[in-house]
């Protein structure tokens, strides 16, 4: 009875820190660019000091110079996208991936020593049609996931458009959670872009593989940005095809097209990565939030791999530290997530023994 009544008042305070939260989403609408700097203020007070420091203290920066281009940036999304679609980011990734979640993974990281991800990736299968994609696997490994404290998924690998119905019924029920797919954009079309209007809590990932969009990204980015929904841009690279990105017009573009962020992906080494330095001059000018998934570490506080911020689960079921190691000891289909985060290669990453080889 007495284990009962504590559990209780945990989700009576929950749901009262919730409501507090959605109280200070609301007085930011009342007059974005007046309250945006109170938002880390209020934020403080329900995040523990230790989660997402550097983030936060970045963020506190931009937020404190109305002149800087990030600033800009965050007060476009009041006019570029839908009212109920920004009101769902700020609530699945301010407040349920973050500021509510901070506490759960902080906890089960104690009950469990092990790394417990922000973001899981689930790869699909590149050679199944309508089957790429099996529900009932995908909902129980988020089910697992939530009770963990992991609100983001990403759904890569395979075309997620050949799963849509599937993809907006784990949107739908897991409406708490924030979900992206990544995509050419080819199969993207206006009945499923309604859809995502109606859920208000997915994100296309679009990809780009050269210096000009391609013709269907340009035609998904348009789509998207009539039913102002947010999308981004996902840019892998390497030795060979690094300068395609590497033009300040290649940035321009993006911004033109409605971009609001651009993620980088690449196994380089530092002293071959020419785009990094790019990268990092025009994040300071430009009104587009680009950043290195390996190379920023002061963005991302350090390596995400290895369920520190960070998993991927490959198509067979194999949890993997990240998009770079292909390594896996430990399955969906034959383990628990925590027992696949307390196995041998996830606890190399917890006990800072494992070294990515993308970035050294």
């Amino acid at each position: 009875m007495i284990g009962g009544s504590h559990e209780n008042m945990s989700i009576i305070a929950e749901k009262l820190k919730k409501l507090g939260l959605f109280s200070m989403y609301g007085y930011l609408e009342k007059d974005p660019e007046e309250n945006l700097p109170k938002l880390l203020d209020w934020l403080d007070t329900y995040i523990t000091d230790d989660v997402l420091k550097p983030q936060r203290e970045i963020f506190r920066k931009i937020i404190e110079d109305e002149d800087n281009n990030w600033y800009r940036l965050i007060v476009s999304l009041w006019s570029d996208i839908d009212d109920d679609v920004r009101k769902t980011l700020f609530e699945n990734i301010i407040i349920n991936a973050n500021a509510l979640a901070s506490h759960t993974v902080e906890r089960n990281r104690k009950k469990y020593k092990c790394n417990i991800p922000w973001v899981i990736s689930i790869e699909l299968d590149q050679n199944q049609g309508s089957a790429a994609l099996d529900f009932d696997r995908w909902d129980d490994v988020i089910e697992q996931a939530k009770s963990l404290g992991t609100f983001i998924f990403i759904f890569h690998g395979g075309e997620p458009l050949n799963a849509e119905e599937e993809i907006i019924a784990l949107c739908n029920k897991h409406s708490e959670c924030e979900f992206m797919i990544y995509t050419d954009g080819k199969k993207l079309d206006e009945k499923f872009v309604q859809n995502m209007l109606r859920v208000r809590n997915l994100i296309v990932g679009l990809q780009i593989e050269g210096r000009k969009l391609s013709k269907a990204a340009e035609r998904a980015a348009k789509l998207l940005h009539s039913y102002k929904l947010p999308y981004i841009g996902m840019c892998f690279y390497d030795k060979d095809n690094q300068d395609e990105f590497n033009e300040e017009a290649f940035f321009d573009e993006l911004i033109e097209q409605g971009f609001k962020m651009i993620l980088f992906l690449s196994s380089l080494k530092e002293e071959d990565d020419r785009l990094y330095d790019m990268i990092q001059k025009l994040r300071e000018t430009k009104p587009i939030m680009s950043i290195d998934f390996c190379k920023d570490r002061e963005l991302t506080g350090g390596c995400v791999a290895g369920g520190r911020y960070y998993c991927n689960i490959n198509v067979e079921g194999g949890v993997e530290p990240c998009f770079f190691v292909r390594q896996s000891d430990s399955n969906v289909l034959e383990k628990s997530l925590v027992e696949a985060y307390q196995a041998p290669l996830f606890m190399s990453c917890y006990n800072e023994h494992f070294r990515c080889p993308a970035v050294e």
